[in-house]
């Protein structure tokens, strides 16, 4: 098959991912294209598990690594429809970009994977390659990817989001901490028989900003930026509020643990009194029954750049004709469990932009598509040809 052919392929595959709504939740008919489309390529084995994963898996021609490339099938909202000027789930292909909503992410990356992979020939690379697209990366980074590295086992993971094609060889934690102040409410003429909830926030707060913040040599400093201000009662009937919610984002740096971040703010705050933190819960459930809640809590990882795992990715990209760029990422990726809790060696690579994501009128470039596809391969043919680095 021509490389052209396969270029105008993957470019059909991704307009009819994104004409299949995917919010997240309601993942079935996704989960049913691209099952069908896997099965249509040249892979040995093609099944979903039990949360509702869908993965493919194809041989080599020789012994070597085993491999796992994984892009989300899950998107955001859309937002304010009066904002699009191409219906979000249309799929056009209009002057040289495919527009719509998952189109850069990522479903681009999940298109070039499956197609890309799936017409690879056997002979060009060795050991196993899997590819699955996993769910829910939107509402839990790597709670659903992880029962794949359960059954998987890989040497390597490849997650797919936008890099612009470059190499993402790490990127900072991310978790979402739960502040709670309780006071005791009283009429608003007389706030001196109450005790004001908002009042102990702001004491609190001024502590937290003056925390110091942590660096990393690869990832930079951390951020703690508050996102979430709420009191009660409300609606508010000249009421003292006896109770308030302050809620951060924290990006997190390699070392932070759920314990250690939970343990500066406690000593920072000790000698106040009505207070208590926590990271939010986050649940999920699938289409097939299987639920999932945990702390929304995901760790920063990073590879060392001149370790051979970087070493063969670079090869990999420069076999593609790609520029072999190394960086580190902006945002949490599925990696946050592959490399961050398991220590797997892993990168982040895909065509588009990060800017070109979670927006109004979302696209992405054929040519960048295509790039994309063309990197996925070039990494499967250079990394299944090695095995056992480590992160650092």
């Amino acid at each position: 098959m021509s490389i052209q052919h396969v270029e105008n392929e993957v470019v059909a595959f991704l307009q009819k991912l994104v004409q299949t709504p995917s919010l997240s939740g309601d993942l079935s008919g996704i989960a049913d294209i691209v099952e069908f489309k896997m099965k249509e390529l040249d892979f040995d084995e093609v099944w979903r598990d039990e949360v509702g994963n869908v993965i493919a898996r194809k041989r080599g021609s020789a012994p070597g690594a085993n491999l796992l490339f994984d892009a989300h099938m899950d998107v955001v909202q859309t937002g304010n429809l009066s904002r699009w000027h191409h219906p979000p789930f249309g799929g056009e292909l209009d002057r040289g970009r495919v527009w719509g909503r998952g189109a850069t992410d990522t479903k681009a990356s999940l298109a070039g994977m499956v197609v890309g992979l799936g017409r690879m020939p056997r002979e060009s690379f060795c050991g196993t390659v899997c590819v699955t697209g996993s769910l829910e990366e939107e509402v839990i980074e790597g709670a659903a990817l992880a029962a794949v590295l359960d059954a998987v086992q890989p040497d390597g993971v490849i997650v797919g989001e936008p890099t612009d094609c470059r190499l993402a060889i790490g990127h900072k934690g991310r978790c979402r901490m739960v502040f709670t102040f309780e006071g005791r409410s009283a009429h608003t003429s007389s706030p001196q028989a109450g005790e004001n909830a908002i009042r102990k926030m702001t004491a609190a707060a001024r502590r937290i900003e003056a925390i110091p913040l942590l660096s990393d040599s690869l990832l930079g400093s951390n951020v703690m930026e508050p996102i979430i201000v709420t009191s009660s009662p409300n609606p508010n009937a000249s009421t003292v509020p006896d109770h308030c919610r302050l809620i951060y984002d924290r990006r997190l740096v390699r070392g932070e643990t759920p314990e250690s971040v939970l343990a500066a703010h406690r000593a920072a705050l000790s000698d106040l009194s009505g207070w208590s933190v926590a990271y939010e819960h986050l649940e999920i459930e699938s289409y097939t029954g299987w639920a999932y809640r945990a702390p929304d809590f995901h760790a920063a990882w990073a590879v060392d750049p001149d370790s051979e795992w970087v070493r063969r990715a670079q090869a990999g990209l420069e076999q593609a004709g790609l520029p072999p760029v190394v960086y580190t990422a902006p945002y949490c990726t599925n990696a946050a469990v592959s490399a961050g809790e398991r220590g797997i060696p892993s990168v982040v690579f895909g065509p588009s932009s990060i800017a070109l994501a979670h927006i109004a009128d979302e696209y992405i470039e054929v040519e960048e598509l295509r790039r994309g596809m063309h990197g996925f391969v070039g990494l499967a043919q250079s990394l299944s040809r090695f095995k056992g680095s480590q992160p650092v």
